[in-house]
């Protein structure tokens, strides 16, 4: 009984993937194994794009394919993108419902929500920022969050105004954010 039910389950969940890729534009194709079709990575390496706001997404995919942002993983897969492709992807995946993550060390979160107030003023107090070109950091990833913080601290990713918010903190503060940020609701 036990393994029809295990089997029953495996193979509803292959048919809710098969429809829910069915439904997806062919341009998503593309990014499934990394960003799952509704914006859900399968490693917390990878940033979950669902409900992301769509200009962000939209601006982060042009600044790839132009090279602005430097992303070596990236770079193969957004080289070829048409502006419209790139419009289809950031409507897509903003559309899709998010998640909450809530995967860093839970011994930190305090000490980040004691440090996010720095972040508020572009990211909001829940790390959903008004305006569309700044990223929603409620529920990604935490190891996500903690190398993009480290990538702009590095300077291998730009932005002055995360150059100098960041200024001051080291990795141990970049746990603690991003153990913060990743259990807060989308």
């Amino acid at each position: 009984m036990k393994k029809h039910l295990i089997i029953g389950a495996a193979l509803l969940a292959a048919f809710i993937t098969g429809a829910a890729q069915a439904e997806a534009p062919a341009q998503v194709q593309a990014c499934v194994a990394c960003h799952g079709v509704n914006g859900v990575s399968g490693s917390p390496v990878w940033p979950n794009l669902a409900g992301q706001h769509e200009t962000y997404l939209a601006q982060q995919l042009e600044a790839m394919r132009s090279g602005e942002r430097n992303n070596a993983l990236m770079a193969p897969f957004v080289k070829s993108l048409s502006d419209d492709d790139i419009q289809v992807l950031a409507a897509w995946y903003s559309s899709q419902e998010p998640v909450t993550a809530a995967n860093g060390d839970a011994g930190l979160v305090e000490r980040g929500r004691q440090l996010a107030g720095a972040c508020s003023a572009c990211h909001g107090f829940a790390g959903k920022p008004v305006a569309d070109e700044w990223p929603i950091i409620a529920g990604q990833h935490a190891p996500y969050l903690q190398a993009q913080l480290l990538a702009y601290k590095r300077s291998e990713r730009i932005h002055p105004l995360m150059q100098a918010a960041l200024s001051k903190l080291g990795e141990d503060e970049f746990a603690s954010l991003a153990a913060y940020f990743s259990q807060l609701e989308h």
